[in-house]
């Protein structure tokens, strides 16, 4: 499973249903101590669970699933082997479009007229399995930010969990789809970085939508360079949103003080 809160949640759903956990598997070297509340590893060891790492899992284990949820990491080939029904990963993208790294920015670079979340079976590759589901929904890429698509994706991928939670419980079948070859595209993190540097020459509609595309705090966005120095752009729809939020107490604040104040 992967560091964000989605993944707290997803583990939570499965406690909360009754499913017998083994083990949790945690993403290595990746740690967002800027997000609130608990982890993933908190509320394992809480529930007594171990945490190990992907090497540590021992080779004779077995269960019904081996569920990946946002794991950053290459599931290897004697973990899915684990999987006496199927290995399942969660992707917050829709495939077969949206493989890989990039896939909230190209949406918005491509002026994409809808999103969505997608659960398949893991192979050897990344994200190229058969789909057990996709979940889409329309969006505006002329008003998201990959941080407020982001959001979007997490609230619907949890959905897509429960889906897959109430399939998986009947004990039937489980859907299975190929996806379509001439429809795949994968990009890597080393393709991703290099999206974000601002085309030379860009009108002000695409360096807004290069902007936006990559705006996801604290990660760097996308950027324009001046010699040798990269420049980040603030899109103009997080400016007046976080203007909004600055200023959203003004009135009152000034009201108490001017309530309180006792002239000399």
């Amino acid at each position: 499973m992967g560091s964000k809160p989605g993944s707290v949640v997803a583990l939570s759903i499965l406690f909360e249903r009754g499913w017998q956990v083994k083990y949790v598997v945690r993403s290595t070297k990746i740690s967002h101590s800027w997000m609130a509340g608990h982890t993933l590893e908190d509320l394992a060891l809480a529930s007594g669970i171990r945490v190990v790492s992907q090497r540590e899992l021992p080779a004779s284990e077995t269960a019904d699933f081996v569920i990946s949820y946002m794991y950053r990491h290459l599931v290897k080939p004697e973990t899915l082997a684990m999987a006496r029904r199927a290995a399942l990963n969660f992707h917050a993208a829709p495939l077969p479009e949206y493989g890989g790294w990039a896939f909230y920015n190209v949406a918005i670079l491509e002026n994409a007229s809808e999103y969505g979340c997608t659960c398949h079976y893991m192979d050897e590759g990344f994200d190229t399995g058969p789909l057990f589901k996709v979940r889409r929904f329309p969006i505006d890429a002329s008003q998201e930010t990959a941080y407020s698509l982001e959001r979007k994706a997490q609230e619907e991928m949890i959905r897509l969990f429960l889906d897959f939670c109430s399939i998986a419980e009947t004990q039937e079948k489980l859907p299975i789809e190929e996806q379509e070859k001439s429809k795949m595209r994968y990009m890597t993190e080393e393709q991703f970085e290099a999206l974000k540097e601002i085309p030379a020459g860009a009108n002000e509609e695409v360096i807004e939508r290069y902007a936006r595309a990559f705006w996801y705090p604290p990660y760097a966005g996308a950027y324009v360079k001046i010699g040798d120095t990269r420049v980040e752009i603030v899109p103009k729809v997080v400016k007046n949103q976080l203007a909004y939020l600055l200023h959203t107490d003004d009135l009152e604040r000034l009201q108490n003080i001017a309530g309180k104040y006792k002239p000399a």
